[in-house]
C-alpha cells in the first residue's frame, strides 16, 4: 500500500481505522444488548449482523497492521 510510505497519510489513515473500529465495537455492544431482550427465534438477524461486524473488525485490524512500519531488526 502506498500509505505505508508516507507517515502523514499512514497516521491519518490509522486514526480513521481506529475510529471505525471503535464505532463498530460500540455497535456490536448495542446489538448484543438488544439480542438479550429478544426471544430465541428472533435473534438470527442480529447474530448475523454481529458476525458481520466481527469480520469487518478483522479486516480493519489487517489493514491497520499493514500501515504500521516494520520493526527494525537489531
Amino acid at each position: 500500500m502506498h500509505f505505508a510510505n508516507d507517515p502523514g497519510i499512514g497516521q491519518g489513515t490509522s486514526r480513521h481505522l481506529e475510529h471505525a473500529c471503535a464505532s463498530l465495537q460500540d455497535a456490536a455492544v448495542e446489538l448484543e444488548a438488544v439480542l438479550a431482550t429478544l426471544p430465541g427465534d428472533e435473534q438470527a438477524d442480529l447474530h448475523e449482523a454481529i458476525g458481520s461486524i466481527m469480520e469487518t473488525l478483522q479486516l480493519i485490524a489487517s489493514a491497520h497492521s499493514r500501515l504500521e512500519p516494520p520493526i527494525a531488526a537489531d
